[in-house]
């Protein structure tokens, strides 16, 4: 596969714009995502008030009801999705859009990146997975919004894939120079810039977009961001899925790196903690791949 020159102009803000509203046509689940968020924090919330929001798409309830009568949940016969969201629970029903969100960003290849969709949707669980770990562990952020955090943390490449494709398509990231230089060579802003604008779109947290925004220079901005820092330290541990097969693997050799020193020391993280962290990651990994079949 050739790479070809860089544009030369980056594409203009209605460009990118038209892109970003490209990927919501795909499906509601992003925006049913981010108003669930919204009700995990309202003390006044409950098992109705997910219910009714799922509900509002036929296609996403019916997925859930599809997980909640897996075996993963021990089987059953829900036929509704308030039958289901009884079942399973209000945090368990927002994991599963997050697995929705997730299998939507994967329901296409990112020809640009030379990543295959499986490959996508499985590095984006492995990086929520690994976060949700970490602020158990630590006990530094809301589990369930670190794992939404991980699952988001690349879907920046979708929006800048769908920008690419919207123009000429003809461009393909080679290896020859580093991802997020491509990106700014070629589309004028980085994935992590470009994942903040969709969050922004959905109308996710604050805390939430600038996690995304700030994954590759968490000090950035100046107040302390915890899911920034997260994603900064997975990023050192865990292998990205770009032109090759996602492989999780799982090493005591990963929990030393220096780039990491500083966080696992600031939070009380030993290399035998980290490595348990992504041995438990591995294996719910696992798990979930086996019982969806995604």
């Amino acid at each position: 596969m050739l790479s070809v020159a860089p544009m030369t102009t980056h594409p203009t803000k209605q460009e990118f714009l038209i892109a970003l509203e490209e990927i919501e046509k795909f499906s509601p689940a992003p925006v049913i995502l981010a108003n669930a968020m919204k009700l995990l924090r309202d003390p006044d919330s409950d098992v109705e008030s997910i219910a009714a929001l799922v509900g509002s798409d036929l296609a996403l309830a019916a997925d859930i009801i599809r997980c909640a009568n897996s075996a993963y949940y021990t089987g059953g016969s829900c036929q509704s999705i308030g039958e289901a969201v009884q079942k399973i629970g209000f945090k368990e029903t927002i994991r599963l859009l997050n697995l929705a969100v997730a299998r939507i960003a994967s329901s296409r290849d990112l020809g640009s990146y030379g990543i295959h969709g499986a490959d996508f949707w499985a590095e984006s669980l492995f990086n929520g997975l690994f976060l949700q770990a970490l602020a158990k562990e630590t006990g530094e952020a809301d589990p369930d919004e670190a794992y939404t955090v991980g699952l988001l943390r690349f879907i920046g490449r979708l929006a800048i894939n769908q920008t690419i494709d919207n123009l000429r398509g003809g461009l393909f990231w080679i290896g020859n120079e580093s991802i997020t230089q491509w990106e700014q060579d070629n589309v004028g802003i980085v994935q992590a810039q470009a994942g903040a604008m969709l969050l922004t779109k959905w109308r996710f947290s604050d805390e939430m977009i600038q996690a995304i925004g700030r994954q590759e220079a968490p000090e950035a901005g100046g107040d302390k961001n915890w899911l920034a820092e997260a994603l900064f330290f997975a990023s050192a541990l865990l292998p990205q899925g770009i032109g090759t097969p996602f492989i999780p693997s799982v090493g005591t050799s990963m929990t030393v790196l220096p780039v990491g020193s500083d966080f696992m020391h600031h939070y009380s993280l030993t290399p035998e903690t980290v490595e348990k962290l992504l041995l438990n990651t591995s294996e719910e990994f696992d798990t979930i791949r086996q019982t969806f079949g995604v």
